[in-house]
């Protein structure tokens, strides 16, 4: 359960990351079930969602906890969403390849798409943490301003 806006703001670009993944999957299998066979499409979900499941685990693992607060279990739960990853990754390749009915290439090149549209999420940064307290303090400059320039109109 989130408990500020920061870790909404966190959690939310995180969630659309992953829906645009999934749009992106969508395309590619809707695109190779009108111009092939019943057997790429299939290989292309299994692609798409050979990275898209252990994605949304490692998104979920490693936004638990967000914060200065909590940076050694942030830290902590990051690698661990890291390592779940990778280990699922790897134990979908090995129970889906061997599979009757699989081409290899409609499987490995959605993977490999959705693996490279996450290079877009780097195009939006992520969103700033501190915002309120650098609006506070600028108003606090901006105030110290004023009060030195009447000081200096009065002497």
């Amino acid at each position: 359960m989130p408990h500020n806006a920061y870790e909404l703001a966190i959690r939310g670009y995180a969630l659309k990351l992953i829906l645009g993944q999934l749009l992106l999957v969508i395309f590619i299998v809707s695109a190779t079930y009108l111009g092939t066979d019943h057997k790429s499409t299939r290989s292309a979900a299994f692609g798409g969602m050979i990275f898209l499941v252990p994605q949304y685990i490692f998104t979920r693992l490693s936004f638990l906890y967000t914060g200065s607060a909590n940076i050694m279990r942030a830290n902590t739960f990051m690698i661990l969403g890291h390592a779940c990853k990778f280990a699922l990754i790897f134990i979908l390749f090995s129970v889906i390849l061997p599979l009757p009915d699989i081409q290899h290439f409609y499987l490995f090149i959605t993977f490999v798409l959705v693996m490279f549209s996450q290079i877009f999420s780097l195009l939006k940064p992520l969103p700033e943490q501190f915002p309120a307290r650098v609006a506070l303090s600028d108003k606090a400059e901006i105030k110290e301003e004023a009060e030195s320039k009447a000081g200096k109109q009065h002497a």
